[in-house]
């Protein structure tokens, strides 16, 4: 009997759905709070500097102070300095952009031709470009990464949803693609088919729980997914994520014991 056929066909429930809302808060959290602080830290230079651009000329009336550049990781550089103007006005100047530059930068001080009280570095125009890039980049990733926790956050509510009541869980052999252990949890990317497509999932187990693997090379796993939803649920290799009673799991693991009990000797020896 293979393991499909000795997963029992009753309504389930599920102790665990094996993805973490406090995962999906941080995610979101940092992600958006990332992006927001990028656009706070960026925004009004790049747009000041930008209607610079359009039209500009040499401001010789005016000087720079405190002027710095730094590189890091080799192409990301941020440069401050402020600008003292003719009338004593100052303005500080932030700008951040890629360069595979090595040596210092030599900048001078421009103006608008359109409005004249707008003053920033040389260096500022020439790069803006490279500086709109690098910030839609920024900011853009870490949004998609504030848009992914949401995601997180919306499945698991979902999946809840669907497992509040027992439900018949149709059992997929899924395939590992990665897995990555922490302090704090096992977090377990597979894909597995459901009604003719291949779809990508990430479970989240305890971080000294393992997958119910059905190969003794840890390349595939038991999941399932509930009826009435396409999220599946990475089991565990004891199956304490559903109320199974003990027959049924003594069941399930008699379809598959010789893989286990090799699983277990092969973890035995290398720990």
């Amino acid at each position: 009997m293979s393991v499909l056929d000795a997963f029992p066909t009753r309504p389930l429930r599920a102790n665990r759905i094996g993805i973490s809302c406090l995962t999906g808060c941080f995610v979101v959290l940092v992600g958006f709070a990332f992006a927001g602080g990028m656009a706070w830290w960026q925004a009004e230079d790049l747009w000041r500097d930008y209607k610079i651009s359009r039209s500009y000329e040499i401001a010789d009336d005016a000087r720079i102070s405190n002027g710095e550049c730094k590189t890091r990781k080799l192409i990301f550089t941020d440069c401050s300095a402020t600008i003292l103007a003719a009338d004593g006005a100052s303005s500080r100047v932030e700008m951040m952009f890629v360069d595979m530059q090595t040596g210092g930068y030599e900048t001078g001080v421009v103006r608008s031709r359109e409005d004249p009280r707008l003053l920033t570095l040389e260096l500022g125009v020439e790069k803006i470009s490279d500086r709109i890039l690098t910030f839609l980049a920024f900011v853009g990733g870490f949004a998609v990464l504030g848009i992914a926790g949401l995601a997180m956050l919306f499945k698991a509510s979902r999946l809840r949803r669907a497992v509040a009541k027992p439900v018949v869980m149709r059992p997929v052999v899924a395939k590992v693609l990665t897995q990555t252990r922490t302090w704090l949890n096992h977090t377990i990317k597979y894909e597995y088919s459901l009604d003719g497509k291949t779809r990508k999932a990430t479970s989240i187990l305890k971080k000294n729980e393992i997958p119910f693997f059905l190969d003794t090379e840890e390349r595939q796993v038991l999941a399932v997914v509930p009826q009435t939803t396409s999220t599946p649920i990475l089991l565990d290799a004891g199956l304490e994520m559903l109320d199974l009673t003990d027959e049924e799991r003594a069941a399930v693991h008699a379809a598959v014991s010789p893989v286990q009990d090799d699983i277990r000797l092969d973890r035995s020896m290398r720990w």
